[in-house]
């Protein structure tokens, strides 16, 4: 896999430590490319009905990997990371999914609501309610409207900051900014 530089900039933010602890599918969720790793070392946790329980480092071990085998998977993982450029670490909350929350909040007798934008333990993302954030989650609001927020940590900023919570349809819907994850000067994944 051919490595790339970072730049200052892009080494002074935030980046998710991999760690062989980890959930499969939360290391996923961090890279959409990490599944491809996990392909080369002949582990296709992402389709495994355990994927959910298992760490890295136990999937691995199950499928005959050595401790040495499991700290490379590792590096290669924090490597795809580090080479990612960053997405921006804000959630736009639109004024219909704002409105629709104002509602939910006044039906309930809550005065402030705060939706969590989380990783669903399968590699995607889901929305819940959280009664307060957590000092590490970041805070987002829509201009106009009072007494609701999106919350979110770092970790799924890393995954799809930049992107917005609409409520059309009748649900709340996660629309994610696409990014390139290709590190290519022939980038063709906007096109």
């Amino acid at each position: 896999m051919p490595r790339t530089r970072q730049s200052k900039a892009a080494a002074k933010s935030f980046r998710p430590k991999v760690e062989a602890d980890m959930n499969v599918m939360d290391v996923i969720a961090l890279h959409p490319k990490a599944a491809d790793i996990l392909a080369e070392y002949g582990l296709h946790c992402f389709q495994c009905a355990f994927n959910t329980m298992d760490s890295l480092e136990s999937g691995a071990k199950s499928h005959g990997l050595t401790d040495v085998d499991v700290e490379n998977l590792v590096t290669d993982m924090q490597e795809l990371i580090d080479a990612s450029p960053p997405r921006t670490e804000t959630l736009i909350l639109t004024k219909e999914a704002a409105k629709a929350l104002q509602l939910i909040a006044k039906k309930e007798k809550q005065k402030t609501v705060c939706l969590r934008v989380t990783t669903d333990g399968s590699g995607g993302f889901c929305m819940e309610f959280a009664g307060k954030p957590m000092k590490s989650d970041k805070m987002f609001r829509c201009k106009g409207i009072a007494g609701v927020s999106l919350i979110a940590t770092k970790e799924t900023l890393w995954s799809i900051g930049g992107s917005t919570v609409d409520f059309r349809e009748g649900r709340f819907k996660l629309d994610i900014e696409e990014n390139c994850v290709c590190n290519s000067n022939a980038c063709t994944c906007k096109t």
